[in-house]
């Protein structure tokens, strides 16, 4: 809505200059392009513009009655805010944490607006608004619970089925040995890239976006680079020894993914027809993995192998929370913190002491 149908400019609408000729769509259209300029991905600018869209849809009705679609930004005060906040807990059932990040974008969009276009700020007269807060549900894996998850798709990868696979379908039938090599290959993929996410902190889109050149295997440089991670910023992340052997053993099976008298493309992760493979289709083989282990983390999601990595990197170095910044390419050293206590038992276990 918001960007479809703008006007020429913000703080102007038919003839009329400032605040009071600035309408919501028009300062979302702002918003949005001021944070694509400041080098935001297109997946976190869709993500404001789905939020800010919702808040103005609200705050259109509210204002305007039944019917309307926009609404001026400067009837939009702190009592809005709050009655909004209210609004996605009781007529959309969002939980806290939801409702917490939704917050977060508003008042973003907001202090933007006032630090570039002078208009009002709702926030600065708004109360604080606090969330029921439980002790952090643990996000990550334990060192066992990664074994028992990467050992069977390793187990897979590595399984050679070739000669039951030639008594089974005949010595001129090659479509059964095929198969099970492509299996053997999709597994040894599962396996690099879960490790990928594990042991270098990678995000899934960061995954399928590698391409050959960002491996490093010279001895002693081993290296992951990651040329298109969030924010567009680039990062080495040195290789562990688990991710290098896991690397190496889909590497000596990846062209067995590419078609017959077709060339390799350049992408590191490939899916059955030799193409660059989906987030989609990796986040797939993670939930299949999951359901057919005996992990005890049925809502496991990729995003919590790179938590993973976060929170073993910091049990291991002890304050090293710059560094894991720099690793992990956050910009924030607030958002590594977490990983310093990320769960209920462990927190529990630290006040017991006291």
């Amino acid at each position: 809505m918001s960007e479809a149908g703008t006007r020429d400019a913000p703080g102007a609408v038919d003839g009329e200059e400032g605040p009071a000729g600035l309408y919501l769509g028009d300062a979302i259209h702002f918003f949005l392009s001021a944070k694509r300029a400041g080098g935001r991905s297109e997946r976190t600018v869709d993500d404001y513009r789905k939020k800010l869209e919702l808040f103005q849809r609200w705050a259109a009705v509210r204002l305007g009655g039944e019917g309307a679609v926009d609404a001026s930004y400067i009837d939009v005060g702190p009592d809005e805010v709050e009655a909004y906040v209210v609004h996605l807990r009781d007529g959309r059932g969002m939980a806290d944490s939801s409702r917490k990040n939704h917050l977060a974008v508003l008042k973003s969009f907001f202090e933007t607006l006032r630090r570039r276009l002078k208009v009002a700020n709702p926030f600065e007269d708004l109360d604080e608004v606090r969330f029921r807060q439980r002790a952090p549900k643990r996000s990550y894996l334990t060192k066992r619970e990664a074994e028992m998850l990467l050992s069977p798709v390793a187990q897979q990868a590595t399984l050679d089925t070739s000669a039951t696979d030639e008594a089974d379908a005949g010595a001129d039938d090659p479509k059964a040995v095929g198969r099970s090599t492509v299996l053997r290959a999709l597994a040894a993929r599962d396996h690099a890239a879960f490790s990928a996410m594990i042991y270098a902190g990678l995000r899934i889109e960061e995954a399928t976006a590698l391409v050959l050149e960002d491996l490093a295997f010279s001895r002693g440089e081993e290296e992951v680079r990651v040329a298109k991670g969030k924010g567009n910023k680039e990062r080495v992340v040195p290789m562990s020894p688990k991710l290098r052997k896991s690397l190496k053993r889909y590497l000596g099976v990846r062209d067995g993914l590419v078609p017959a008298g077709a060339s390799p493309p350049p992408n590191l992760f490939l899916n059955e027809k030799g193409a660059r493979v989906t987030e989609n289709t990796l986040r797939r083989r993670l939930y299949k993995w999951v359901r057919s282990s005996s992990i005890m983390k049925a809502d496991l999601k990729p995003h919590d192998l790179r938590r993973t990595f976060g929170t073993w990197y910091l049990q291991e170095n002890p304050g090293q929370v710059r560094e894991l910044a720099e690793l992990m390419g956050h910009s924030d050293l607030s958002q590594v913190m977490k990983y310093a206590l990320s769960d209920e038992k462990r927190a529990r276990a630290g006040v017991g002491r006291l």
